[in-house]
């Protein structure tokens, strides 16, 4: 029997709308590739998180029925964002630029920051500093000195380059290089910069996979496992290390380093590192991603980022700290041998402890009396 052509249309048609209809989550999945999601729940495996695909949607974001346990299930559109206002100005030390957020894609946090600047600031020749802030109203920022720079750099060792992406809503993004061969330390082309009253995001692609630094968090290793689906918090607490667990611990360290590889290698070193220091003193967090890409959130203040070019291990160090300050040199007694602990309950104790390592020989030089001589343990009375 001869079937009359429009009902072959009309077949396809149909074919066509049950396929889109029967996986909805096709196109959503196809947004972003799996590699490059930014994820939109960063707190679902916390204890008390609400975590669901109604939660996520209700942030505006995207949410994948089908992802593997190891792959981001709820992540940012690729399009959130911001946009570049008007040319680049130049300042006394560098460049600002303003930037709007895209109005096009709803906050998924509450309180966006509407309109941030940029000011990128030539530091030295071999560091650059650059800032987001609220180009509305004054944030907080870490009232601490630094060394100050000498004024704007005049041979620097590194170029600022932004761009827009014509494929998302003309999304800005930025990348710091070495001038030398080009090498990328920074790039925020990935997408994910989240700037809200209290909730900041910034992600940026790494230059190799080889990253140390940050902290204090528990690790086996010096080098950071960057195919590890964990988030590391930053945020200075009196912790009983765990090694089952990846608890924030004493310090807070907003630094790391980059060992970078070789051009047109995968795992190669080059001996050459760069280092990257957030100046925020709220607490934070950071992650990582497979492309591999570092993802660092914090609740306040302002992203204020120190690249330093190194470009070895040493001089990557000797310029954070010519930066911060250099440690003080200790006293000779602080070499020696510390014991401390807790709950040695009363002085008596303490003292026969004392007296127990010193008859065996032992060369004790710093004795701590910890938490149990203070007012309801509590520090600093």
């Amino acid at each position: 029997m001869r079937i009359p052509r429009y009902s072959f249309i009309l077949l396809t048609f149909i074919i066509v709308i049950v396929s889109v209809i029967g996986n909805p989550h096709r196109s959503q999945r196809q947004e972003a590739a799996i590699t490059d999601r930014i994820d939109c729940y960063p707190e679902a495996e916390a204890k008390y998180s609400n975590f669901s695909k109604d939660a996520c949607l209700a942030r505006n974001c995207h949410f994948d029925d089908m992802a593997d346990p190891n792959v981001i299930q709820c992540y940012l559109r690729p399009t959130y964002g911001y946009l570049l206002q008007q040319d680049v100005q130049q300042t006394a030390t560098g460049i600002r630029l303003r930037l709007q957020r895209n109005q096009a894609i709803a906050s998924p946090f509450p309180e966006p920051i509407e309109n941030i600047l940029l000011d990128v600031q030539y530091y030295t020749n071999d560091i650059v500093r650059f800032k987001l802030y609220d180009a509305d109203n004054p944030r907080y920022e870490v009232p601490i000195s630094l060394t100050a720079s000498p004024g704007r750099a005049p041979s620097p060792l590194y170029e600022f380059i932004h761009s827009t992406d014509n494929t998302r809503d003309n999304l800005f993004s930025f990348k710091i290089r070495r001038r030398a061969n080009s090498t990328t330390l920074f790039d925020t082309s990935i997408g994910g910069l989240v700037l809200n009253n209290q909730f900041l995001q910034i992600v940026t692609r790494l230059q190799s996979s080889h990253v140390y630094g940050f902290g204090e968090n528990n690790h086996e290793t010096l080098k950071h496992n960057v195919t590890e689906r964990k988030i590391w918090g930053i945020f200075a607490r009196d912790q009983a290390i765990n090694w089952h667990t990846n608890a924030n611990n004493y310090g807070t360290h907003p630094f790391y380093l980059v060992m970078e590889q070789t051009p047109n290698s995968t795992q190669v070193p080059s001996g050459q590192m760069h280092g990257v220091l957030l100046l925020n003193s709220n607490a934070m967090d950071y992650s990582f991603g497979p492309e591999p890409s570092v993802t660092i959130r914090t609740i306040g203040g302002i992203l204020d980022f120190f690249v330093f070019l190194g470009p070895s291990p040493e001089q990557v160090v000797q310029q954070y700290t010519w930066l911060v300050g250099r440690s003080f040199l200790p006293p000779y007694w602080g070499l020696g041998f510390h014991l401390s602990r807790w709950d040695y309950g009363n002085l008596t104790h303490m003292q026969m402890v004392n007296k127990r390592n010193r008859d065996a020989g032992v060369p004790l030089d710093v004795q701590y009396a910890d938490i149990d001589y203070m007012d309801a343990e509590k520090d600093f009375t």
